[in-house]
């Protein structure tokens, strides 16, 4: 393909300028510490990141837009309309990040290079994604290529809170901005195309006691106090034998639902009173085809049998989704890895959760993770490989100008 050789050279002339901005978005710290309950919409967690990504956008001549619930929270939008009426992508993915691990040899927000990683928080998850995204449509228009299609590059918010936040790709996707035939989301790795990801089920259980001083006599004889810590034991327990019924997925073979409790307790407020409160967390990883009302009734039942009182919150739920192996923008962007790494993918799930089981519910065909090599994502000394953030470069490109065709 002519065309491809014109704008893989392209990239190589504009990699250090790639790298460089890379590095700017790794210095604009926009690490999330909140959870989904207590993410707040007024605090400008990724406004420097936004505006990083909005200068350079801008520099190029492009007309991105900053929307969102609130303008310290703004998700950047740009909509490159395709020359004749055809297909739409969306290349979406997150502009914020966990807090940095304790762990970091490295500075996490210095960006330091070595040995051809470039190390930082954010670095792989999910920035590289964001400036391969960006130098991929940029090498296309330095290339002269028109897209047939129109191209939607979104960057949004909040999504580390557990991929269902109001703030970012849903507010987008509810404002009716990012309608499209297909999503390709920027998760780091590539050692696999994702056909959808396993599904969240978070929950807080709190168990309600009676304190009372340790030392009374009541407490000694049973007639006044009740530990809510021991109670939760219990709970603990009988969650541990829990199981969730699933069916075989394609995008998951061998897979199974996995419930986590506690992955948080806290409880008592003094070392000489008997616990009134206990509160424990918990975290359920899913397969396709388990609904949170099944989820809910599930863990209802397996405490049944203790008769102890406890109060059951759910707090997140995002559900599993697969995209068909066989979905025009999986063997698009297959073909391309191959093309331009000489591998084949492997085509499978992905276990962590993100923001495209929105699209996938919405009927377009959503990609949940292919991007750069890295290491250290959500732990310590975060990097990506340099030579694959040149290489996603390139694989972005091309997939978009086949997936669009050329005007």
């Amino acid at each position: 393909m002519q065309a491809r050789s014109i704008f893989s050279h392209i990239i190589d002339e504009h990699f250090e300028s790639e790298v460089t901005f890379l590095q700017q978005l790794i210095h604009a710290r926009s690490a999330n510490i909140y959870t989904a309950e207590t993410s707040p919409v007024d605090i400008p967690l990724e406004a420097e990141v936004a505006d990083a990504i909005s200068q350079k956008m801008h520099s190029f001549g492009w007309q991105p837009r900053l929307l969102g619930l609130s303008k310290q929270r703004p998700n950047v939008l740009y909509i490159r309309p395709g020359k004749v009426e055809g297909k739409t992508l969306i290349l979406n993915t997150h502009m914020d990040t966990v807090p940095a691990s304790k762990g970091y040899m490295h500075d996490p927000w210095d960006a330091q290079i070595e040995n051809g990683k470039l190390y930082g928080l954010g670095a792989a998850d999910a920035k590289a994604q964001i400036a391969a995204f960006i130098y991929a449509l940029r090498a296309l228009d330095l290339a002269g290529i028109e897209l047939a299609g129109t191209l939607k590059l979104a960057f949004v918010v909040d999504e580390e809170t557990g991929a269902n936040s109001p703030y970012g790709t849903r507010y987008l996707l509810e404002q009716g901005l990012l309608d499209g035939d297909a999503a390709l989301i920027g998760e780091p790795g590539d050692s696999k195309i994702a056909l959808g990801h396993r599904g969240i089920f978070r929950f807080h259980i709190r168990i309600r006691g009676e304190a009372v001083h340790t030392g009374l006599k009541e407490w000694e004889e049973g007639t006044r106090g009740s530990n809510a810590i021991l109670d939760m034991s219990c709970l603990i327990q009988a969650l541990s034998a829990c199981t969730f019924p699933h069916r075989p997925s394609p995008a998951f073979p061998g897979r199974k639902n996995v419930l986590t409790f506690p992955t948080l307790i806290t409880g008592g407020r003094g070392i000489n009173i008997v616990p009134e409160t206990c509160d424990a967390y918990g975290d359920i990883r899913l397969l396709p085809g388990l609904a949170a009302e099944e989820i809910r009734a599930t863990i209802e039942q397996c405490l049944a049998p203790l008769e102890i009182p406890y109060e059951l919150q759910e707090i997140v739920f995002v559900p599993a989704v697969e995209t068909p192996h066989n979905a025009d923008i999986v063997k698009t962007l297959a073909r391309s890895v191959d093309e331009i790494s000489g591998t084949s993918p492997r085509l499978e799930g992905a276990g962590p959760a993100c923001d495209g089981w929105m699209f996938s519910m919405r009927g377009i065909e959503t990609i949940c993770g292919y991007g750069v090599r890295c290491g250290g994502v959500h732990g310590a000394d975060e990097w990506a490989d340099l030579d694959s953030l040149r290489r996603v470069t390139e694989i972005y490109a091309l997939t978009i100008l086949r997936y669009l065709g050329q005007a």
